[in-house]
């Protein structure tokens, strides 16, 4: 099978899964509209309104209306594709999803010529199937920033993989301007270049390397202009709720939650639970076993975005979204794939199914991450 056809096979896997869970929204129950909802935004199509729930209001509110005090926590470059798209004659719905949903291919495309640089054609393969059906994956189809941030991430690791500094310092800031874990790509970039011998004349290429942290200083300055805080994006959290805690304090009291039947956090907090399990087993068994292989910077990206999410927390969901912010960790798909077959087929249907599920209850209002 060829990259092109590998690509599409898993593209296809997802977006079938996805037309499952359409269907499934009729027949589970629906819940009335729930958190603040862009009421510049309606009417919507149908189908197009099933996508659009939860924060997808906020980022499409933002770029009909601009920014205030509260809305700089979400990241600018979302906000930017959708404007883009609105001034073509789109609708702000509808610029939204093509743009997040055209990134969702591109992820794809991005993941598999990553992964094969260091890997074979059935692992990478392997790997992007276990990514099409993440339970979680449906976010990169809804007006999220999870395809975008991929995409970013996983070109700037693409690129430094072949000395491409300044294409790797570029993504790398696109990446910061879509979630500020992008800053942290510096660290990576840092990591990669040291790894090579480079001639004196070439130091050159140490400046794109700082391109993440820039845009993020650029965005605070953006913050100090709308909000008179420089830091507005990490002081506003509190507002919606967030404030940093214990990772296994956040976690331990997530656990109750697993087993509470209250349908205003389930599936969410559930999911939220498993899914950090998953990633904590993965990242550690890529991270120490002999079973497992992985490149030490893919481990310390992956590392770095689930130590920090799991230091927000909130009073009623105490690991709040943590099975979205999951979902970009990509390492985690590299020990998916080298999974044993039993326990790789294993996943792919028992994901496949919860993908289905918990996407449609995403549609129908109920809160999944």
């Amino acid at each position: 099978m060829n990259s092109h056809n590998a690509v599409l096979t898993a593209y296809s896997l997802h977006t079938g899964l996805i037309a499952i869970a359409l269907f499934l929204t009729k027949v589970f129950p629906n819940r009335p509209p729930a958190g603040f909802i862009n009421e510049s935004l309606v009417p919507l199509e149908p189908i197009i309104g099933q996508l659009i729930k939860w924060d997808a209001h906020w980022y499409t509110y933002i770029a009909q209306h601009g920014y205030d005090a509260q809305s700089v926590v979400f990241f600018p470059a979302i906000i930017i594709c959708m404007k883009t798209l609105a001034y073509l004659g789109l609708s702000y719905g509808t610029a939204g999803l093509l743009a997040c949903n055209l990134f969702a291919f591109f992820s794809f495309r991005i993941m598999y010529l990553t992964f094969r640089l260091d890997y074979s054609e059935k692992v990478a393969q392997r790997a992007l199937i276990a990514y099409s059906v993440m339970p979680t994956s449906f976010f990169i189809n809804s007006i999220y920033t999870e395809s975008l941030f991929l995409v970013f991430s996983l070109s700037c690791v693409y690129y430094a993989r072949q000395s491409k500094w300044m294409m790797a310092g570029v993504y790398g800031a696109l990446s910061a301007l879509t979630r500020n874990l992008g800053v942290f790509l510096f660290f990576y970039l840092l990591y990669e270049y040291k790894q090579e011998k480079r001639p004196p004349d070439e130091s050159k290429a140490l400046i794109p390397l700082f391109f993440p942290p820039l845009a993020l200083l650029t965005y605070m300055g953006f913050n100090q202009y709308v909000a008179d805080n420089p830091l507005a994006f990490l002081h506003s959290q509190h507002e919606w709720g967030r404030y940093f805690n214990s990772p296994l304090d956040n976690f331990s009291n997530n656990i109750g939650l697993t087993l509470n039947a209250n349908p205003y956090i389930q599936p969410g907090a559930s999911l939220d639970t498993f899914m950090v399990l998953l990633a904590v087993a993965g990242l550690s068994l890529l991270s120490f076993s002999a079973n497992f292989r992985s490149r030490q910077t893919y481990l310390l990206i992956g590392w770095l975005w689930l130590a920090i999410p799991l230091m927000s927390t909130s009073a009623w969901l105490p690991l709040y979204s943590a099975s979205r912010f999951v979902l970009v960790i990509f390492p985690l798909y590299l020990f998916l794939a080298q999974l044993r077959d039993a326990w790789y087929y294993s996943y792919l249907a028992v994901s496949a199914v919860v993908l289905c599920i918990c996407a449609a209850l995403f549609m129908n209002w109920h809160w999944v991450g």
